[in-house]
Protein backbone atom coordinates (compact mmCIF):
# COMPACT_ATOMS: atom_id res chain seq x y z
CA UNK A 1 0.00 0.00 0.00
CA UNK A 2 1.40 3.05 -0.75
CA UNK A 3 1.06 6.27 0.87
CA UNK A 4 2.22 9.90 -0.73
CA UNK A 5 2.81 12.75 1.91
CA UNK A 6 2.97 16.36 -0.27
CA UNK A 7 3.50 19.05 2.36
CA UNK A 8 6.64 21.31 1.39
CA UNK A 9 4.79 23.78 4.32
CA UNK A 10 5.31 21.41 7.53
CA UNK A 11 8.44 18.59 7.43
CA UNK A 12 6.52 16.15 10.05
CA UNK A 13 9.38 13.66 10.82
CA UNK A 14 6.60 11.45 12.99
CA UNK A 15 4.80 10.52 10.18
CA UNK A 16 7.18 8.21 8.47
CA UNK A 17 7.98 7.04 11.95
CA UNK A 18 4.19 6.44 13.07
CA UNK A 19 3.87 4.09 9.94
CA UNK A 20 7.18 2.57 9.71
CA UNK A 21 5.60 -0.29 11.79
CA UNK A 22 2.76 -1.06 10.18
CA UNK A 23 4.34 -3.71 7.40
CA UNK A 24 3.66 -3.27 3.92
CA UNK A 25 3.92 0.46 3.73
CA UNK A 26 5.32 2.38 1.10
CA UNK A 27 5.96 5.85 2.21
CA UNK A 28 6.66 8.52 -0.31
CA UNK A 29 7.70 12.29 0.10
CA UNK A 30 7.77 14.17 -2.79
CA UNK A 31 9.61 17.57 -2.80
CA UNK A 32 8.45 19.33 -5.94
CA UNK A 33 4.78 19.45 -7.86
CA UNK A 34 6.49 17.56 -10.89
CA UNK A 35 7.61 14.77 -8.17
CA UNK A 36 4.13 15.01 -6.78
CA UNK A 37 2.58 13.97 -10.34
CA UNK A 38 5.11 11.14 -10.47
CA UNK A 39 4.86 9.77 -6.95
CA UNK A 40 1.21 9.79 -7.11
CA UNK A 41 1.12 6.58 -9.82
CA UNK A 42 -0.40 3.45 -7.71
CA UNK A 43 -0.63 5.46 -4.43
CA UNK A 44 -3.76 4.81 -2.87
CA UNK A 45 -3.41 7.58 0.32
CA UNK A 46 -2.19 11.44 0.12
CA UNK A 47 -1.55 13.12 3.22
CA UNK A 48 -1.15 16.63 2.66
CA UNK A 49 -1.98 20.17 4.30
CA UNK A 50 -5.16 22.54 3.55
CA UNK A 51 -2.16 24.96 2.64
CA UNK A 52 -0.40 23.43 -0.06
CA UNK A 53 -3.67 22.07 -1.36
CA UNK A 54 -3.15 24.95 -4.40
CA UNK A 55 -4.81 24.85 -8.09
CA UNK A 56 -1.97 23.16 -9.58
CA UNK A 57 -1.91 20.42 -6.79
CA UNK A 58 -5.79 19.81 -7.10
CA UNK A 59 -5.17 19.50 -10.97
CA UNK A 60 -2.14 17.61 -10.30
CA UNK A 61 -4.17 15.09 -7.90
CA UNK A 62 -7.44 15.02 -11.02
CA UNK A 63 -4.92 13.98 -13.81
CA UNK A 64 -2.31 11.27 -11.69
CA UNK A 65 -4.64 10.30 -8.51
CA UNK A 66 -6.61 7.46 -10.56
CA UNK A 67 -5.17 5.35 -7.57
CA UNK A 68 -6.52 7.46 -4.57
CA UNK A 69 -9.08 6.30 -1.87
CA UNK A 70 -8.27 8.32 0.90
CA UNK A 71 -6.87 11.56 1.61
CA UNK A 72 -5.71 12.57 4.96
CA UNK A 73 -5.39 16.17 5.95
CA UNK A 74 -2.68 17.47 8.45
CA UNK A 75 -5.12 20.65 8.99
CA UNK A 76 -8.61 20.98 10.62
CA UNK A 77 -9.33 23.26 7.24
CA UNK A 78 -9.80 21.49 4.01
CA UNK A 79 -11.51 24.82 2.14
CA UNK A 80 -8.58 25.45 -0.35
CA UNK A 81 -9.26 21.36 -1.47
CA UNK A 82 -13.18 22.65 -1.73
CA UNK A 83 -12.49 25.30 -3.20
CA UNK A 84 -9.91 23.74 -6.07
CA UNK A 85 -11.63 19.96 -6.03
CA UNK A 86 -11.07 16.74 -4.85
CA UNK A 87 -11.56 13.44 -7.11
CA UNK A 88 -14.53 11.23 -6.71
CA UNK A 89 -15.30 8.43 -4.75
CA UNK A 90 -12.82 9.67 -1.79
CA UNK A 91 -13.10 9.41 1.59
CA UNK A 92 -11.50 12.29 3.11
CA UNK A 93 -10.42 12.90 7.29
CA UNK A 94 -8.82 16.07 8.85
CA UNK A 95 -6.61 16.65 12.33
CA UNK A 96 -9.63 18.37 14.44
CA UNK A 97 -8.60 19.17 17.53
CA UNK A 98 -4.94 18.71 16.74
CA UNK A 99 -4.13 22.24 17.54
CA UNK A 100 -6.87 23.02 19.62
CA UNK A 101 -4.70 24.30 22.49
CA UNK A 102 -2.27 26.24 20.27
CA UNK A 103 -4.84 27.99 18.21
CA UNK A 104 -6.39 29.15 21.76
CA UNK A 105 -3.33 30.11 23.38
CA UNK A 106 -3.37 32.58 20.01
CA UNK A 107 -6.77 33.82 20.91
CA UNK A 108 -6.28 34.62 24.53
CA UNK A 109 -3.00 36.38 23.31
CA UNK A 110 -5.10 38.58 20.65
CA UNK A 111 -7.43 39.50 23.70
CA UNK A 112 -4.98 40.13 26.20
CA UNK A 113 -3.14 42.07 23.57
CA UNK A 114 -6.18 43.92 22.60
CA UNK A 115 -7.28 45.02 26.37
CA UNK A 116 -3.79 45.84 27.83
CA UNK A 117 -2.80 48.35 24.89
CA UNK A 118 -0.09 46.49 23.88
CA UNK A 119 0.25 48.64 20.57
CA UNK A 120 0.27 51.54 22.57
CA UNK A 121 3.45 50.16 24.51
CA UNK A 122 5.05 48.93 21.58
CA UNK A 123 4.84 52.30 19.95
CA UNK A 124 6.51 54.08 23.37
CA UNK A 125 9.29 51.34 23.36
CA UNK A 126 9.80 51.52 19.12
CA UNK A 127 10.01 55.58 20.10
CA UNK A 128 11.99 55.36 23.62
CA UNK A 129 8.79 56.81 25.58
CA UNK A 130 7.97 56.18 28.78
CA UNK A 131 4.60 56.31 28.00
CA UNK A 132 3.00 54.86 31.35
CA UNK A 133 0.50 58.13 31.91
CA UNK A 134 -0.63 57.99 28.26
CA UNK A 135 -1.50 54.17 28.23
CA UNK A 136 -2.87 53.68 32.33
CA UNK A 137 -6.63 54.69 31.13
CA UNK A 138 -6.73 52.71 28.00
CA UNK A 139 -6.18 49.52 29.60
CA UNK A 140 -8.44 47.09 31.25
CA UNK A 141 -8.77 43.50 31.40
CA UNK A 142 -10.45 40.20 30.77
CA UNK A 143 -11.29 39.43 34.34
CA UNK A 144 -15.13 40.08 34.55
CA UNK A 145 -15.42 40.44 30.96
CA UNK A 146 -18.14 38.57 28.91
CA UNK A 147 -16.87 36.49 26.47
CA UNK A 148 -19.19 34.99 23.69
CA UNK A 149 -17.36 32.29 21.79
CA UNK A 150 -19.21 31.42 18.44
CA UNK A 151 -18.19 27.82 17.76
CA UNK A 152 -18.19 25.47 20.37
CA UNK A 153 -15.58 22.62 18.84
CA UNK A 154 -12.35 21.68 20.16
CA UNK A 155 -10.79 25.28 19.60
CA UNK A 156 -14.11 27.04 21.18
CA UNK A 157 -13.90 24.06 24.32
CA UNK A 158 -10.36 24.93 24.69
CA UNK A 159 -10.37 28.48 24.60
CA UNK A 160 -13.52 28.74 27.12
CA UNK A 161 -11.50 26.85 29.25
CA UNK A 162 -8.33 28.86 29.23
CA UNK A 163 -10.73 31.79 29.53
CA UNK A 164 -12.14 30.87 32.61
CA UNK A 165 -8.84 30.75 34.10
CA UNK A 166 -9.19 34.46 33.59
CA UNK A 167 -12.28 34.51 35.50
CA UNK A 168 -13.90 35.99 32.08
CA UNK A 169 -18.04 34.81 32.56
CA UNK A 170 -18.47 32.32 28.80
CA UNK A 171 -21.63 31.94 26.39
CA UNK A 172 -21.11 29.45 23.78
CA UNK A 173 -23.28 29.53 20.58
CA UNK A 174 -23.15 26.60 18.62
CA UNK A 175 -25.36 23.85 16.80
CA UNK A 176 -25.68 21.87 19.63
CA UNK A 177 -26.94 23.78 23.01
CA UNK A 178 -26.23 21.02 25.44
CA UNK A 179 -24.38 22.12 28.59
CA UNK A 180 -20.80 22.02 28.29
CA UNK A 181 -17.78 22.46 30.45
CA UNK A 182 -16.52 26.34 31.59
CA UNK A 183 -19.83 27.30 29.85
CA UNK A 184 -21.69 29.32 31.68
CA UNK A 185 -24.53 29.27 29.15
CA UNK A 186 -25.18 27.67 25.52
CA UNK A 187 -27.35 29.07 22.91
CA UNK A 188 -28.40 28.50 19.56
CA UNK A 189 -27.28 29.48 16.20
CA UNK A 190 -30.30 31.64 15.68
CA UNK A 191 -29.33 33.68 18.95
CA UNK A 192 -26.26 34.58 17.46
CA UNK A 193 -27.40 38.14 17.16
CA UNK A 194 -28.85 38.63 21.07
CA UNK A 195 -25.77 36.79 22.28
CA UNK A 196 -23.36 39.19 20.00
CA UNK A 197 -25.38 42.14 22.32
CA UNK A 198 -24.22 41.12 25.34
CA UNK A 199 -20.56 40.18 24.54
CA UNK A 200 -17.16 42.18 25.68
CA UNK A 201 -15.64 40.05 23.33
CA UNK A 202 -16.76 38.19 20.83
CA UNK A 203 -14.70 35.14 19.76
CA UNK A 204 -15.25 33.30 16.04
CA UNK A 205 -13.94 29.37 16.45
CA UNK A 206 -16.45 28.30 14.04
CA UNK A 207 -16.28 26.11 11.09
CA UNK A 208 -16.18 27.39 7.99
CA UNK A 209 -18.79 26.30 5.12
CA UNK A 210 -21.60 27.73 2.59
CA UNK A 211 -23.98 28.46 5.60
CA UNK A 212 -21.37 29.85 8.18
CA UNK A 213 -20.08 32.29 4.95
CA UNK A 214 -20.56 35.95 6.78
CA UNK A 215 -21.96 34.64 9.90
CA UNK A 216 -21.02 37.55 11.32
CA UNK A 217 -22.47 39.96 9.61
CA UNK A 218 -23.34 43.56 9.47
CA UNK A 219 -26.61 42.85 12.03
CA UNK A 220 -24.92 40.77 13.74
CA UNK A 221 -21.73 43.48 14.09
CA UNK A 222 -24.18 46.19 14.82
CA UNK A 223 -25.45 44.09 18.04
CA UNK A 224 -22.12 43.84 19.57
CA UNK A 225 -21.92 46.40 22.39
CA UNK A 226 -19.98 50.48 22.06
CA UNK A 227 -16.46 49.24 23.13
CA UNK A 228 -16.70 45.51 22.24
CA UNK A 229 -13.57 43.37 20.54
CA UNK A 230 -14.08 40.53 18.07
CA UNK A 231 -11.10 38.21 17.46
CA UNK A 232 -11.49 35.43 14.98
CA UNK A 233 -9.02 32.58 14.66
CA UNK A 234 -11.11 30.51 12.55
CA UNK A 235 -11.53 31.43 8.57
CA UNK A 236 -11.76 35.30 7.10
CA UNK A 237 -14.95 34.33 5.46
CA UNK A 238 -16.50 34.20 8.54
CA UNK A 239 -17.12 37.37 9.10
CA UNK A 240 -18.40 40.54 7.29
CA UNK A 241 -15.06 42.05 6.43
CA UNK A 242 -15.91 45.63 4.85
CA UNK A 243 -18.94 45.72 7.62
CA UNK A 244 -15.98 45.36 10.27
CA UNK A 245 -13.65 48.10 8.78
CA UNK A 246 -16.71 50.11 9.09
CA UNK A 247 -17.44 49.52 12.75
CA UNK A 248 -13.38 49.77 13.44
CA UNK A 249 -13.40 53.08 11.79
CA UNK A 250 -16.46 54.34 13.34
CA UNK A 251 -14.57 53.40 16.93
CA UNK A 252 -18.11 51.08 17.56
CA UNK A 253 -15.63 48.75 18.15
CA UNK A 254 -12.24 49.23 20.81
CA UNK A 255 -11.03 46.69 18.34
CA UNK A 256 -10.23 43.27 16.70
CA UNK A 257 -7.55 40.67 16.48
CA UNK A 258 -7.15 38.68 13.47
CA UNK A 259 -5.32 35.45 12.38
CA UNK A 260 -7.51 35.32 9.40
CA UNK A 261 -8.74 37.88 6.56
CA UNK A 262 -11.46 37.12 3.47
CA UNK A 263 -8.30 37.03 1.40
CA UNK A 264 -5.09 35.83 2.39
CA UNK A 265 -2.33 37.48 2.17
CA UNK A 266 -4.38 40.59 3.21
CA UNK A 267 -3.65 43.00 0.23
CA UNK A 268 -1.06 45.27 0.46
CA UNK A 269 -3.03 48.83 1.04
CA UNK A 270 -6.11 47.08 2.61
CA UNK A 271 -7.43 49.73 5.53
CA UNK A 272 -7.01 47.10 7.97
CA UNK A 273 -3.56 47.43 7.94
CA UNK A 274 -3.32 51.07 8.88
CA UNK A 275 -5.81 50.87 12.05
CA UNK A 276 -4.15 51.56 15.32
CA UNK A 277 -7.01 48.99 17.20
CA UNK A 278 -6.36 46.10 15.14
CA UNK A 279 -3.85 43.39 15.39
CA UNK A 280 -3.44 41.79 12.63
CA UNK A 281 -0.97 38.07 12.50
CA UNK A 282 -0.85 36.37 9.18
CA UNK A 283 -2.76 32.88 9.86
CA UNK A 284 -0.01 31.64 12.64
CA UNK A 285 -2.57 30.27 15.02
CA UNK A 286 -1.87 26.91 14.58
CA UNK A 287 1.98 27.30 14.82
CA UNK A 288 4.24 26.15 17.87
CA UNK A 289 5.62 23.15 19.19
CA UNK A 290 3.69 19.79 19.81
CA UNK A 291 2.47 20.94 23.18
CA UNK A 292 0.13 19.25 24.57
CA UNK A 293 -1.90 18.13 21.02
CA UNK A 294 -1.99 14.54 19.97
CA UNK A 295 0.82 13.65 17.48
CA UNK A 296 -0.10 14.12 13.81
CA UNK A 297 2.12 11.07 13.06
CA UNK A 298 -0.55 9.09 15.55
CA UNK A 299 -3.58 10.06 14.01
CA UNK A 300 -2.08 8.50 10.73
CA UNK A 301 -1.51 5.64 12.29
CA UNK A 302 -4.16 5.17 14.00
CA UNK A 303 -6.27 5.47 10.91
CA UNK A 304 -4.01 3.49 8.66
CA UNK A 305 -4.84 0.60 10.85
CA UNK A 306 -8.64 0.91 11.15
CA UNK A 307 -7.91 1.52 6.90
CA UNK A 308 -6.53 -1.80 6.53
CA UNK A 309 -8.61 -3.61 8.71
CA UNK A 310 -11.47 -2.20 6.76
CA UNK A 311 -13.48 0.09 9.64
CA UNK A 312 -14.40 3.63 9.24
CA UNK A 313 -11.72 6.02 9.76
CA UNK A 314 -11.46 8.98 12.82
CA UNK A 315 -12.30 12.24 11.78
CA UNK A 316 -14.42 11.78 8.67
CA UNK A 317 -15.39 14.88 7.21
CA UNK A 318 -16.42 13.67 3.57
CA UNK A 319 -17.32 10.52 3.01
CA UNK A 320 -18.39 10.12 -1.22
CA UNK A 321 -17.12 6.01 -1.46
CA UNK A 322 -20.85 5.35 -0.95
Amino acid sequence: MKIVCYDPYARRSDLEAAVKAIPGIVFDRPSSLEEFAKSLTNAEILVIGNRAYSQGVANTILVNGEALRWIQFTTSGIDNATKFGMPPGLVVTNASGLRAFCVAEHALMLMLALVRALRDTEAGQRNHVWCRDHVTPRMDNLAGKHLVIVGAGAIGQEIARKAAAFDMRITGVSRSIQPMVNFTRMRPRADLKDAASEADILVVAANYAEDTRTMISRDVMAALPKGAYLINIARGALIDQEALVEALQENRLSGAGLDVTEEEPLPLNHPLYAMHNVIITPHIGGAGSSGTGAGMGRILADNLRLWIAGKRLEKVVIDKTA
